[in-house]
């Protein structure tokens, strides 16, 4: 009786490689949703006021609101507090298949300057890297279905 030995060492690497990509991608996106969801408490109010005024003859009392800014800011230590919703849209997530690395991010410069902090005195008001410590189990569990299967 005779043996043969096969070689898919390329298929076999492929494989492993589309596996790792699939895993990188499931965990940018948990990290960016849960970014998403830090950044997502309200800091802006509505500030009303009542209009009256006459319509064919009949008075009518309208209310009118407009938008105000940093009417409930958030803390240092909190992630920030969303105003104009710019951070949290700016918000996205790569994959680079080649590195074999994921990111997770914003291209605003504000969006550094809260987690971090400045030196002109604003405290840091991180909002990436509690996202990824509170999807830290989540991202083992993820990585833990790729290497089952």
């Amino acid at each position: 009786m005779t043996s043969r030995l096969e070689w898919h060492g390329d298929e076999a690497k492929e494989y492993v490689r589309g596996r790792a990509v699939k895993f990188l991608l499931r965990a940018a996106i948990e990290v960016k949703r849960e970014a998403q969801r830090l950044l997502g408490v309200a800091g802006t109010g509505v500030a009303t006021r009542s209009l009256t005024t006459t319509i064919k003859g009949e008075k009518k009392t309208f209310k009118k609101g407009r938008r105000i800014y940093g009417k409930y800011p958030s803390k240092p230590g909190e992630p920030p507090h969303k105003q104009t919703g710019d951070l949290w849209r700016s918000v996205a997530y790569e994959v680079d298949r080649k590195e074999m690395i994921a990111r997770v991010g914003t291209n605003k410069k504000h969006g550094k300057a809260m987690e971090l902090g400045t030196k002109h005195g604003i405290a840091p008001r991180p909002w990436l890297r509690p996202a990824l410590a509170k999807v830290h189990s989540r991202v083992k569990e993820l990585l833990d279905q790729i290497t089952d299967t």
